[in-house]
């Protein structure tokens, strides 16, 4: 058993740690089963690991594993059955009543609770001192009195009440802290704001730390505005001002300057005549990044005493086409612009002989508005600033974008933010010498581009560790012209992200809804055809495209639609926790909070994959959304209120349950949501026609049973029968493939019956439904089975090895059948068009008659449909 994996994208570092996902196939790997990392040329590699998911048997499924890698090595990387090598320097995490102390072997570290989240943070070595770090949160209240406007900006600073040591080494260690933002004015009686949660991850024998900074919005959108949040690092500085150095990282390279430049009339060379001492000097401080010594004759020294220096620096980048850097000597002076540029790789970088530290903070510009900022540089105790929402910016606005619903916009005005959430990663490397520029702008390259290790397509394939439903089909089975605009649709959407700059820091991960083809834009305006928000799944078709492919930059589009979706459409706290908001202008603003858009389905990609603890901690937050049916029942317009029933429509409301507590089983192997997924499948089965009964249920949270509404309930409540909700939303919302990978997972004749009926049903005409529903599907009734369904036909054809039902499904993805006729020619090519110029305020593109619930729904059934068909043919082999 042995697995290569490689890098997603070549590291520019010679030394990374990272920590990566690896699936299983079911019996594979044995609990207990010890795994070993060698890099290509046969050493073992210190590596720690930990299962992440199980199969239903107890057998891993999923494994996350961490190490410290280096990168001047060939591509790929094999883990393989074996005893694991364990680092020279291994990480010591020790937990006691107040905190967390690590060592990493380079890096010592102090995370406690109270007023500063790091005490201490410590690059080891000789005359180097330790920094310290706190949150810091600002809101604006704006108040008009006798037409003055007056504006009032609030500091609150973090205040950490719980720390966790989750991971203890030896290779990686992992501390959360929790707690709110409490203002320092005295008139606030102890005001908290902004709950956080925050990681700290540490690497054996490395010299960065990753920081996974998440905080829930929880003030009121009338009256309160988000002004700034921030990481404050509070250092130590010494040494003289001219070796003392700050820099930025631009699109390519660096702004670099020393606080004082040892800058001396005409100290540069001509070509072709000697360097003087001077000039070596000035290169050395300013080119090379490096500290200097200036010798005591001569009044070389005194000159550059007298230069400026400038205690404080700023790049703020406003937008993600635009940043300037600017700078000041004193809080009295004036700023002074000293370099405009379009998309800094958001790096700072101080160094001076105390210490030397660049942070970064990911996906900088794309979530702009953000700043860098060094203030009191030429003091004992400079402070670095790292704005997520840059103080320098607008403040934030929450409010509704109007003031009533529009019936014809679809989706009703609720604009709700309490709850929402936002989450950035910020990265940190303290060197141990002056690092020059090049180190840092390698630094800065890895944050903003993936470190990540990945198998093949295949292995994802054949594991079956996400199902098997969407893998790659064998060439026979694919058709050219859908399998390049299958591809081009990714495309379209990454380059739609560019084009019509669908960046920012609340929007950056989305994409648009519908198109406007006389207005030749999204319709960014209009009620709920705006932000997408999970809609129709294109979450499900960009991850499953990526485990076909590989590609790099369709990760780089799913990996930032899970971070936005799962934290801004998603609520975390409040009246709607454990729900999400439809699509609407303002992604809060939807008047249908849902589980559909929470369900742990969308994100499962991204957790195994990376790992990533902040995503576990989001799914596992909705395991019981289930239970938010007794206040805000889907379908409670049609029935009175009862203290412990509601009302559950299969799809997509008990679809999304399923999602939820299959992944908090498999994660976790806990028989309290086994129980209830299989209880619940179980009550479906008492149905008259089983999944195809309904669609909507009478629904008990505490077990998970549906209860069939054509007869007598426990609630009493009146009996609605079959035919009483569209089918084809059953499927829309992750349905088909949360039933898809539920067959293969639970490995239950009678379940997969009833999903190979339901594509049956779907796939007949009205009167073969109404015979065989022995007259439950009627002329009254029947049109609960319009819309979109191919895939669940397909389904059928390869359960019961039908032509008849394989036809159908391939009909059903065909670009005639999907109206997709003027959005692709009969290549696949798609069909973009030039805007004419007098109608756009720059050049654009464009695709008419194409929306995002189109082109999610097609991707998914022509990948679907086509294994499907495969899958038949291969039956028997």
């Amino acid at each position: 058993m042995k697995r290569e994996m490689k890098w997603l994208r070549e590291r520019s570092q010679k030394q990374v740690p990272v920590t990566f996902g690896s699936p299983w196939s079911r019996g594979s790997l044995p609990k207990g089963t010890p795994l070993s990392l060698t890099g290509a040329d046969g050493k073992a590699v210190p590596c720690q690991g930990k299962p992440t998911a199980f199969w239903p048997d107890g057998s891993i499924k999923w494994t996350a594993h961490s190490a410290v890698l280096d990168t001047s090595q060939n591509y790929t990387i094999s883990l393989a059955e074996g005893k694991t090598a364990s680092p020279e320097q291994p990480v010591s995490a020790v937990e006691d009543e107040t905190g967390v102390t690590i060592e990493s072997g380079l890096l010592s570290c102090r995370v406690e609770c109270g007023g500063k989240l790091i005490t201490s943070l410590l690059r080891k070595g000789d005359g180097f001192r330790p920094m310290s770090g706190k949150l810091v949160a600002l809101i604006q209240n704006e108040e008009i009195h006798d037409d003055c406007e007056f504006q009032t900006i609030r500091r609150f600073e973090g205040i950490t009440q719980k720390i966790t040591l989750e991971e203890s080494g030896p290779v990686r260690a992992v501390v959360k802290a929790e707690g709110v933002h409490k203002s320092i004015f005295p008139g606030d009686k102890d005001r908290t704001v902004f709950p956080f949660s925050l990681r700290l991850y540490f690497y054996a024998g490395s010299q960065e730390i990753k920081i996974v900074h998440s905080f829930v919005f929880d003030i009121d959108e009338h009256t309160d505005f988000l002004k700034g949040l921030a990481l404050e690092l509070t250092m130590e500085a010494s040494g003289e001002l001219y070796n003392r150095h700050v820099g930025f990282v631009g699109e390519t390279g660096m702004f670099y300057e020393a606080v004082q430049p040892a800058y001396c009339g005409n100290n540069w060379k001509y070509p072709g005549t000697p360097v003087s001492e001077e000039t070596a000097a000035y290169e050395r401080q300013q080119l090379d990044g490096q500290f200097i010594q200036i010798p005591a004759e001569g009044n070389f020294q005194e000159i550059v005493r007298d230069n400026a220096w400038w205690n404080n620096f700023q790049l703020s980048q406003d937008s993600c086409d635009h940043y300037i850097i600017s700078k000041s000597t004193h809080e009295e002076c004036a700023q002074i612009t000293a370099f405009q540029g379009n998309r800094s790789q958001g790096t700072i970088f101080f160094g001076s002989g105390a210490g030397m530290i660049a942070a970064s903070v990911k996906d900088f510009w794309q979530k702009s508005p953000m700043a860098l900022e060094i203030e009191n540089a030429a003091e004992d105790r400079p402070v670095m600033t790292l704005w997520l929402w840059s103080r320098y910016a607008e403040p934030m606005d929450f409010r509704a974008y109007d003031r009533k619903s529009h019936t014809f916009a679809y989706g009703g005005i609720n604009n709700h933010p309490e709850g929402i959430a936002n989450t950035n990663e910020i990265y940190l490397s303290l060197f141990g010498e002056m690092p020059g520029k090049q180190a840092i702008i390698d630094f800065a390259a890895d944050v903003q581009s993936e470190t990540l290790l990945v198998a093949e397509p295949s292995v994802y394939a054949e594991t079956k560790a996400l199902g098997s439903y969407w893998t790659e089909t064998e060439e026979k089975y694919r058709v050219p012209a859908y399998e390049k605009a299958l591809r081009e649709m990714q495309e379209f959407y990454i380059h739609e992200i560019e084009q019509r700059r669908w960046y920012g820091f609340w929007d950056y991960g989305d994409v648009m809804h519908s198109y406007d083809p006389v207005r030749h834009c999204w319709r960014y305006d209009v009620g709920g055809f705006a932000w997408h928000n999970t809609e129709l799944c294109n979450t499900y078709a960009n991850w499953l495209y990526f485990l076909r492919t590989g590609d790099y930059e369709v990760y780089r589009f799913a990996r930032a639609m899970s971070r936005h979706c799962s934290e801004v459409d998603t609520y975390h706290a409040g009246k709607y926790a454990m729900l999400g908001s439809r699509h609407n202008v303002r992604h809060w603003g939807c008047g249908a909070k849902e589980a559909r858009i929470s369900m742990a389905g969308h994100y499962r990609f991204f957790y195994y994959l990376t790992a990533d603890e902040r995503m576990g901690d989001v799914m596992d937050s909705v395991k019981d959304a289930d239970f938010t049916t007794l206040e805000k029942d889907p379908m409670g317009s049609y029935f009175p209120p009862h203290p412990r029933f509601s009302h559950c429509r299969t799809g997509p409301d008990w679809t999304s349950f399923l999602s939820n507590w299959m992944t908090r089983w498999e994660r976790t192997e806990d028989p309290k949501y086994r129980d209830k997924l299989l209880r619940s499948i179980a009550s479906i089965k008492k149905a008259p026609l089983g999944l195809s009964s309904g669609s909507t249920f009478h629904y008990e949270p505490e077990t998970g049973e549906m209860h069939y509404m054509g007869a007598d309930n426990p609630a009493g409540h009146q009996h609605l029968g079959d035919g009483n909700y569209q089918q084809h939303m059953v499927i829309m919302f992750g349905g088909a493939e949360i039933w898809f990978e539920l067959c293969e997972l639970l490995e239950d004749p009678e379940f997969e019956k009833m999903v190979a009926d339901f594509g049956e049903y779907y796939g007949m005409t009205p009167e073969e439904r109404n015979q065989k529903s022995h007259g439950l599907f009627n002329p009254e009734n029947d049109r609960c089975w319009g819309g979109i369904g191919g895939r669940m036909t397909a389904f059928a054809g390869c359960y019961l090895d039908s032509d008849r039902y394989i036809k159908a499904g391939e009909e059903s993805v065909t670009f005639p059948a999907q109206k997709m006729t003027e959005a692709f020619d009969g290549e696949g090519n798609m069909l973009l068009r030039q805007v004419p110029e007098k109608d756009s305020p720059y050049p654009l593109k464009e695709v008419w008659n194409l929306t995002t619930n189109t082109t999610a729904q097609w991707s998914l059934g022509y990948m679907e449909v086509a294994k499907l068909k495969e899958m038949r043919d291969n039956k028997g082999r």
